[in-house]
């Protein structure tokens, strides 16, 4: 049994996912491209760095949008990812991931569900980060997903809406049934697309699982550096005797539909 265990511990958002799930696993960047590419998005490509985030190496994507991108809704973005030459299993798993955000969202705003657009980060941006995600943890070949608590940050955060204390409304929705906790950072530290890739890909929540660790990746994201440090580690762990054992500490719904 292999296990893929997410330490939220700074945080977590899309793009430090998929930074540190590119950095485990080998030729990460590589089968990212290639899906990035296979969506038929014009001037869409990925830029990859690796920036110093208190003195420890990270990895970090970037999407660059070099051709102008339309308003899109949840189902825009099914459409792109059904059509996507790639496994169902990493289709079905974006599509439940996306409708899990643009479901939080029509909550917190009162909205229908088909009037909700992806404004707050951008449609591709939140598409490349889901898919990405998805197909980076179906290749790691883990068995199962288990995540940190994740630190979801304090203060305050300005968008759109206005200025909300941390967790902003959409991260409070999704928040519901996952094992969280704050930390005195005066910044938010988990993100509404981090926050619902984590709730749909984790089965339990605790701490490092009992193994032997194979692969240790490195995430870090736009938000990354300054006083206070935020990145995402990801580990492949093989489990060892007495491994696999329900480590879920806060009794959680792990937002599963199935």
């Amino acid at each position: 049994m292999k296990t893929l265990y997410l330490e939220c511990a700074l945080g977590v958002s899309g793009d430090m996912l998929l930074a540190a799930l590119s950095d485990l696993l080998e030729g990460g960047p590589e089968l990212l491209a290639e899906a990035v590419a296979s969506l038929g998005l014009p001037g869409v490509s990925l830029r990859f760095s690796e920036p110093m985030i208190q003195g420890i190496r990270t990895r970090r994507v970037e999407v660059l949008e070099e051709s102008p991108q339309p308003l899109r809704h949840l189902s825009d973005l099914t459409r792109i990812i059904a059509r996507a030459p790639l496994p169902e299993r990493v289709k079905d798993g974006s599509i439940e991931a996306l409708t899990r955000l643009a479901l939080a969202e029509a909550t917190v705003h009162g909205e229908p569900l088909e009037q909700i657009h992806f404004h707050e980060v951008g449609a591709v941006d939140t598409v490349v980060d889901v898919l990405g995600t998805i197909l980076l943890v179906e290749a790691s070949g883990a068995d199962q997903v288990q995540a940190s608590p994740v630190n979801l940050g304090s203060g305050f955060v300005t968008f759109s809406h206005g200025c909300f204390p941390v967790p902003a409304p959409a991260c409070a929705e999704l928040a519901k049934g996952m094992c969280t906790f704050a930390t005195d950072s005066g910044m938010e530290l988990a993100t509404p697309t981090g926050l619902t890739l984590v709730k749909t890909l984790a089965e339990s929540y605790g701490p490092l699982p009992l193994g032997s660790v194979l692969a240790v990746g490195y995430g870090s994201g736009t938000y990354s550096g300054g006083a206070y440090p935020t990145f995402l580690r990801a580990y492949l762990i093989e489990d060892g005797p007495g491994a696999g054992e329900d480590h879920d500490e806060c009794g959680a719904d792990h937002g599963h539909d199935h």
